[in-house]
């Protein structure tokens, strides 16, 4: 199928070199896949192989990535020369100029002159004039080369291809011809003589090409990048929020030693400045280390996210030979990476601050020491302390068995609300207007007695939650001391479900009213009607929210708009909806006493009766963000079950 001009100006920030921000002159590639203009990373090169003083290698511009040249003759200065040029990048680049109307003749530049290309040769990848073109055929080697007319290409009446030529990885003077079935390895006639003589199945890359845009194995490996795409934003996300909680920690901590300074002796002032001290050090290692993993994981997303957009790119404009190529490079490369990032997900720990008071300090005495003492606490991001599992591929959320793994609490009935805060459980008591802590084996650790009766609860951060009230009031609670810290009083708004969203704003629900507060005065944004049953409401992404939308639906809302909307007469009053991190949605069947876990377009996976998690009647869903866990709590009995999919 042709390509659109339009299709042509969606790869556009493929086409364009992130050192010199320019259309690509000349492109070649590294191993990264990472694409740059020779010139311009032959400039990178030198100067970085002189800043570090080094000959073995250079770092990638962009994801970091060190590319050996260890054992080479050449000197830095031509190192960009060897580097394989990037055909589909060029074929993009030409095709883009000869649809805009730009391309000259290429034999006529040779000689300093300018003439608009009216043909392009698909095996020479030139352009050519009129009179070129008859030169270009009069000549026997090239007279049953394809031509075809601009004026085809640029009204997408072509059904080729505008070049098929592909250069070989390790001999970047070669074409790719053939292609080794048996080490899935594209060749130039060169590679099949000296490497692979002795394999018994070597086909023409033509035959091998057939079929691959459809092909499992791209669809397969499409799905991987996006999939491993999300995921490494989650713990750029999570550790990009753990550096602004330890901020909020750290100047936390001054206060309390600020105003512990002012109720105590003149003999306190001495020793503020060293607790300061040694609190900004450890800060700074701290910093450090978080730095180092949002920089590392940023990288491997830059690298996925660029080996999607050139697999998609190649998709939808290039050759299923290009295809085929870029399917095995990056396949190859990706496995590889994937056992990297994995390793490195096992390294990432939370990070938290504490402050704990010396007794001395306490009692205010002038022989006080120190003014305390604070400690950093880390969690392994690897498992949980239940054996939750983080980016486990061998869990899977549509077809896994569900099984209990523990009751965190059941001693009240009535309405409750609960969610995972770092390795903590939070809930939310309307009967007994309580938020209490228990930690994941289900002991409890801590309560906070609140004036009005709490109907859910939410993150705002790592370590602050939401709690919302019938009352209409919305509470910001620090989920890790267990005190109160903000009291948000909305005027005319009712409040039963909350949600948090990124833009600094809570959304709330009440039976068939959305409504957009802000989380730092309360003041009203927006609001939007539904049919009912919008008790509880989710956020599904950055853009969307879901909620109940009617006795027997829910719907996404984007803005003013449902993107979809789920129904069933096997749905009965829909309460909590909880979200996996693949992104399938649970709706709590209230009275229908089930569990429907539908894809996040809307489309149904399967119902889960409630009976089979020892609860009658579902109130709300909560999963761990990164984990295969989640919390769901009984209306009837105030059980919260912590539950798991195998």
């Amino acid at each position: 199928m042709a390509t659109t001009s339009k299709e042509i100006e969606n790869f556009d920030d493929l086409l364009t070199c992130t050192i010199c921000l320019e259309t690509f002159k000349v492109p070649k590639y590294l191993p990264c896949l990472h694409t740059f203009c020779e010139t311009c990373i032959d400039t990178y090169i030198v100067s970085s192989t002189k800043k570090d003083n080094t000959s073995e290698g250079f770092k990638c511009p962009v994801c970091r990535m060190f590319v050996p040249f260890k054992g080479t003759h050449e000197d830095p200065q031509a190192w960009a020369s060897k580097l394989p040029r990037n055909h589909f990048v060029t074929s993009m680049l030409d095709k883009r100029a000869i649809q805009r109307s730009e391309k000259i003749c290429n034999s006529c530049h040779v000689k300093n002159k300018t003439k608009e290309a009216v043909s392009w040769c698909t095996t020479c990848e030139e352009g050519f004039c009129g009179q070129c073109e008859e030169y270009h055929k009069s000549f026997k080697i090239t007279s049953k080369h394809t031509v075809i007319n601009v004026q085809n290409i640029q009204s997408d009446q072509s059904g080729f291809q505008i070049t098929g030529a592909l250069s070989c990885e390790d001999h970047a003077d070669k074409i790719v011809e053939v292609f080794c079935v048996d080490h899935s390895k594209p060749c130039c006639t060169l590679c099949a003589t000296l490497t692979h003589r002795k394999c018994e199945n070597v086909i023409s890359i033509q035959n091998a090409a057939i079929d691959i845009k459809q092909s499992s194995q791209t669809t397969e490996l499409v799905r991987k990048l996006k999939e491993n795409g999300k995921g490494i934003n989650e713990i750029v996300q999570n550790q990009t929020q753990t550096f602004e909680s330890i901020q909020t920690e750290y100047e936390n901590i001054l206060q309390d030693i600020s105003k512990l300074k002012e109720r105590a002796i003149e003999n306190l002032n001495k020793i503020e400045n060293q607790i300061k001290f040694e609190l900004s050090s450890s800060k700074k290692q701290v910093d450090l280390k978080l730095t180092d993993d949002i920089d590392k994981f940023s990288n491997y997303k830059s690298i996925v996210n660029n080996w999607e957009r050139m697999l998609l790119g190649t998709i939808r404009g290039g050759s299923d030979q290009q295809c085929l190529l870029e399917v095995n490079k990056i396949g190859l490369k990706f496995t590889a990476l994937e056992e990297e990032m994995n390793e490195a997900v096992k390294r990432i720990k939370y990070v938290s601050f504490r402050f704990v008071p010396s007794d001395q300090m306490t009692k205010l005495t002038s022989s006080t020491g120190s003014l305390g003492s604070f400690k950093i606490h880390e969690q392994c991001l690897e498992r949980t302390s239940t054996s939750g599992t983080l980016l486990n591929k061998s869990v899977n959320f549509r077809t896994g068995v569900i099984k209990i793994v523990r009751t965190i609490a059941a001693d009240n009935l009535g309405q409750v609300s609960a969610i995972f805060v770092r390795d903590y459980v939070i809930t939310a008591r309307n009967n007994i207007k309580t938020v209490e802590k228990y930690s994941i084996d289900g002991n409890f650790l801590a309560s906070l007695a609140i004036e009005c009766d709490p109907t859910d609860v939410t993150h705002v951060n790592q370590s602050q939650v939401a709690i919302s009230s019938v009352q209409g009031k919305v509470l910001i609670v620090d989920g890790t001391d267990l005190k109160l810290l903000q009291s948000l009083n909305l005027q005319d708004t009712s409040v039963y479900g909350l949600c948090f969203v990124d833009n600094d704003q809570f959304i709330v629900a009440c039976l068939s009213t959305l409504t957009w507060i802000s989380s730092s005065s309360g003041k009203k944004i927006k609001e939007m009607q539904t049919s009912g049953s919008s008790f509880f409401v989710s956020t599904s992404d950055k853009e969307g929210c879901i909620c109940g939308d009617g006795g027997h639906s829910v719907s996404h809302i984007v803005g003013q708009t449902r993107s979809f909307t789920y129904s069933s007469l096997q749905l009965s009053s829909p309460r909590g909806i909880g979200i996996d991190f693949e992104g399938n949605i649970y709706i709590a069947g209230f009275t229908s006493k089930n569990i429907h876990q539908i894809t996040n377009d809307g489309k149904l996976i399967r119902v889960i009766p409630s009976a089979t998690l020892g609860v009658q009647s579902p109130w709300t869903i909560r999963f761990h963000h990164i984990t295969n866990q989640f919390l769901v709590t009984c209306y009837a009995s105030g059980k919260v079950l912590l539950c798991e999919i195998d």
